[in-house]
């Protein structure tokens, strides 16, 4: 059994009562883990395991690959909840790190970076379309020097994306 904290990407239905998460975790990097039965109402894991999250987690390895066997909640980042900028600016990044990360390839900056970008939108009292592009704009800057491209290369997505 592994245990370690980790902020819960996505949350995709699976049959009756079964879901599959896509979590980015702090000691194995981004991991998808099947919660079985956690749609139930009694489930133990089911209001711990919301999109956003950090929890505390535990998995194990199974045949069909990870399976959560545990979850308790860290933080559910209430200000980021109540402010449209905020939840925009948020899933972005979470966006970025999903599609950017390869499940388990660990990477300790982009786990601070994550963690810091939550903290520091958390914090922020009146969090502008002004501060949204800021914080994004530096979030992309960082994960792709993160990821060894750099600022450079980040220029040239976007400018293929706008072509």
């Amino acid at each position: 059994m592994y245990t370690t904290e980790g902020i819960v990407l996505k949350k995709t239905a699976v049959g009756e009562a079964d879901a599959l998460f896509t979590i980015y975790t702090k000691d194995y990097g981004k991991i998808r883990a099947m919660a079985q039965g956690v749609k139930k109402e009694t489930a133990k894991l089911k209001g711990h395991l919301e999109t956003l999250n950090l929890v505390q987690l535990g998995f194990v390895l199974g045949k069909n690959g990870e399976r959560l066997t545990q979850a308790s909640l860290l933080k559910h980042w209430p200000t980021i909840r109540v402010n449209w900028n905020k939840v925009s600016a948020i899933n972005r990044v979470t966006d970025w790190i999903d599609r950017g990360c390869m499940v388990g390839e660990k990477d300790t900056e982009l786990w601070s970076l994550l963690i810091n970008n939550f903290q520091y939108i958390e914090s922020m009292n009146n969090f502008t379309v002004l501060d949204f592009t800021r914080t994004i704009r530096a979030f992309e800057k960082e994960f792709s020097s993160i990821l060894g491209y750099g600022e450079k290369s980040l220029k040239n997505i976007e400018y293929i994306n706008n072509v």
